[in-house]
C-alpha cells in the first residue's frame, strides 16, 4: 500500500511576497524599544515646544512693534516641535535599516525574502505609515493646543479675509483656525515634511549601512550644509538656499511670508514639498540600486 503525501499548504509552496514582508517588517518595527522612544519624542516635542513657544510669543504681543506683529504667525509657532522631531525621525528612518546590518539580521531577512526590492518596499511602506500617522496626529494636536493657549492669553480669531494690516492694528493676539488661508496646508505639510525626512534617512541607511554614519550624514545635510552655504559669497549661495532641505521645510510650514528672512528665499509650499520628495526618491533609489548589487 502506497502512502501519498498530502499537498503542502499554499503558503509553504509559494514564495513570500509583499504581504508577508509587510507583516514581518511591522513585527520588527513595533517590537524594538527605540521605535517607541523615537515616536514618543516626536509627540512630546511637538506638543511641548508648541505650548512653550506659543506661550512665550503670546506674552510678548503687547511689546511687539508693528513690523513684528505683521510677522506674527500662529501656525508656525504651533509647529515649533518640528525642529527637534526632524532629527528624531531621521534617526528612526536610519535605524530601520542599519540596525539589521549591525546585528547581522539582514542576512536572515534576505535569505527568507530573496527579492530585495520587496524587502526595501516593505520596510519603506511600514516606516512611512507609522511616521505619517504619528506626525500628522501630532501636527494637528499641536496646532489646536497652540491656538488654545493664544486664546487663553486673550487672543481672538480674526474675521475671514483679514489682512496683515488688520493683524497689526488688532489690540488682541491673532488666532488662526484651520479655515484660515494656508493654515490647513501648513499643518498638513508639517507631517509630510517629517515623513519625507524619514525616507531620506531610510535611503541613507541603505547607502551607508552604519547607524552612526547614516545619522551623521543626515544631520550634516540638515544642519552643517546650510552653515556652509551661508559662509559662501551671496552670489553663489542665494540660488541654492531655497533648495536646502531645512528651507524647504520652512516653506512647507510657514503661513506668513512677510518676515525679512523669508523674502526671496522660500519656494512655493507645494513646490518645496515636490523638491523634498524628489530628494527622498533619489536617496531611496540609490539605496535600492546598491541593495541589489551588494552582498548583505
Amino acid at each position: 500500500m502506497t502512502t501519498v503525501a498530502a499537498p503542502l499548504p499554499a503558503l509553504d509552496r509559494g514564495r513570500a511576497g509583499l504581504r508577508q514582508a509587510l507583516a514581518s517588517e511591522w513585527t520588527k518595527l513595533r517590537s524594538v524599544r527605540s521605535t517607541w522612544v523615537c515616536l514618543a519624542i516626536v509627540v512630546v516635542a511637538g506638543l511641548g515646544l508648541s505650548a512653550l513657544v506659543s506661550n512665550l510669543e503670546a506674552g510678548r504681543w503687547a511689546q511687539l512693534t508693528a513690523a513684528e506683529r505683521a510677522q506674527f504667525d500662529p501656525v508656525r509657532f504651533s509647529q515649533s516641535g518640528v525642529f527637534l522631531s526632524q532629527f528624531v525621525v531621521g534617526v528612526l528612518g536610519a535605524l530601520v535599516v542599519t540596525a539589521e546590518y549591525a546585528s547581522g539580521a539582514m542576512r536572515t531577512t534576505l535569505a527568507a525574502l530573496p527579492r530585495r526590492g520587496t524587502v526595501l518596499a516593505a520596510k519603506g511602506l511600514v516606516l512611512s505609515a507609522v511616521v505619517l500617522v504619528v506626525a500628522e496626529v501630532t501636527a494637528f494636536a499641536s496646532f489646536f493646543l497652540s491656538q488654545a493657549i493664544l486664546l487663553a492669553h486673550g487672543g481672538k480669531t480674526l474675521p475671514a479675509g483679514s489682512t496683515v494690516l488688520n493683524q497689526v492694528r488688532s489690540p488682541t493676539i491673532p488666532v488662526d483656525s484651520l479655515t484660515t488661508p494656508g493654515a490647513f496646508r501648513a499643518v498638513f505639510l508639517a507631517g509630510v515634511y517629517l515623513l519625507v525626512l524619514a525616507l531620506i534617512a531610510f535611503g541613507m541607511g541603505f547607502l551607508v549601512r552604519h547607524t552612526a554614519g547614516a545619522i551623521s550624514v543626515f544631520v550634516g545635510v540638515l544642519l552643517v550644509l546650510p552653515l556652509i552655504v551661508q559662509i559662501l559669497p551671496s552670489s553663489f549661495s542665494q540660488p541654492f538656499e531655497r533648495y536646502l532641505p531645512s528651507n524647504l521645510g520652512v516653506a512647507m510650514t510657514v503661513v506668513s511670508r512677510t518676515h525679512n528672512n523669508f523674502v526671496g528665499v522660500l519656494l512655493d509650499p507645494w513646490a518645496a514639498a515636490g523638491v523634498l520628495v524628489l530628494y527622498a526618491g533619489v536617496f531611496v533609489a540609490l539605496g535600492a540600486w546598491l541593495l541589489v548589487r551588494r552582498d548583505a
